[in-house]
């Protein structure tokens, strides 16, 4: 009999717009199947919506891909209801994947803990530097606490890169059980993409939410400086609408070169057939503990122009794109510049590397043996 897995997540799919979470357990479950059952409790609606999903049962299990997922419904998601749930199940292991959510990591791991069910942690990067600077005040109250009660004292943390685990040493002390385990890239078959280039111009995309940890405004701005013909297509959600208003500001103040368009946001189906329109996958963001875009945008044979704040470095060495310091605004604006010079055959060399980068990453097999590693599954 197989292991079971029970996972709490906020958004999972058909929902999209929460990002890379729902990739990496998405992921997770397609390349893990066969080694254990997986079960996934989530919410009934994606994010920043309210209205359920179309095509699926709430307060009910689905059926979705190698997963069974119930979707439960605003006035279902309480202590009881997860109680049920937990020991319908009975799973070996529970594994959250958010520091803060109170109904998917809170409640689901104190009931754990008296259950005495193993509970594992991904944290998403939510403990980087870049992170904690958003609403930096009340995260640092809901640390304080969280260490007072000592509820992840038996908690098993997942960190994604070597820089998680230290941000949670940093956190929570040197004796906090931890395992790396890099996020899964989906599995799929890619092949490269020859695109046709002008030259002096360069078409670049923004794929992410619209919020200061994403960097959309900086994005914006960094282009300013740009010489070149600069095309800059944004998708994503929008997190805070004065936020977006001061990107539209900064849109409207940027000289005649730079063209800039906020598309809404972009199913995951469309992503493959959308990013062959692309030279460029373009994210300055302050942090990113994976980064399913640069991977995707890599894989669809996009160069990455992105922070030095994610795990993919020295990329501008080995001639397959940029990661910069975000203090290094000028930096950013010359590599796009840099980029926007090159003639066709010079770009697609680049562009090849970079494919044939992302093409080793999710290709790893030792990826997926840190992940039974992590679920006790070797």
């Amino acid at each position: 009999m197989k292991p079971k897995i029970l996972i709490f997540i906020d958004w999972f799919k058909p929902g999209f717009k929460a990002g890379g979470p729902i990739r990496s357990i998405s992921n997770l479950v397609s390349q893990l199947n066969t080694e254990c059952d997986f079960h996934i409790v989530t919410r009934d609606t994606d994010y920043l919506e309210t209205t359920p999903y179309a095509n699926i049962k709430s307060n009910e299990w689905n059926s979705v891909d190698d997963a069974q997922v119930f979707y439960l419904s605003k006035e279902n998601q309480n202590k009881k209801n997860i109680l049920k749930l937990i020991q319908e199940i009975n799973p070996n292991i529970i594994y959250c994947n958010s520091l803060y959510s109170p109904k998917f990591t809170l409640i689901p791991i104190i009931i754990a803990k008296k259950l005495n069910i193993k509970t594992i942690l991904a944290i998403r990067g939510m403990l980087s530097s870049g992170s904690l600077a958003v609403k930096s005040k009340k995260k640092k109250v809901f640390i304080r606490l969280v260490k007072l009660t000592g509820l992840f004292n038996k908690t098993l943390f997942h960190a994604t890169t070597i820089d998680e685990k230290k941000d949670i040493l940093n956190t929570f002390g040197d004796r906090t059980k931890i395992k790396i385990a890099e996020n899964l890239s989906e599995n799929k078959e890619i092949k490269f993409l020859y695109k046709t280039k002008k030259e002096n111009e360069l078409n670049i995309v923004f794929i992410g939410r619209i919020a200061p940890e994403k960097n959309t405004l900086y994005a914006i701005q960094v282009l300013s400086n740009c010489t070149q013909k600069i095309k800059l297509d944004i998708f994503g959600p929008i997190y805070n609408e004065a936020y977006f208003k001061q990107c539209k500001n900064a849109i409207n103040q940027l000289p005649s070169n730079i063209v800039i368009d906020y598309k809404g946001v972009l199913n995951h189906d469309m992503l493959d057939e959308t990013l062959i329109n692309y030279h460029v996958i373009y994210l300055p963001s302050t942090g990113e503990n994976f980064g399913h875009s640069i991977i995707e945008g890599m894989t669809n044979s996009c160069i990455p122009v992105i922070s030095n704040k994610t795990p993919w470095q020295n990329l501008e060495e080995q001639n397959i794109g940029f990661d910069i310091d975000l203090a290094c605004v000028n930096k950013f604006s010359e590599a796009i510049d840099s980029l926007a010079k090159m003639n066709e055959i010079e770009l697609n060399k680049m562009r090849k590397n970079s494919f044939c980068f992302a093409s080793n990453v999710i290709n790893n097999k030792e990826t997926l043996k840190k992940y039974l590693s992590l679920f006790d599954l070797n």
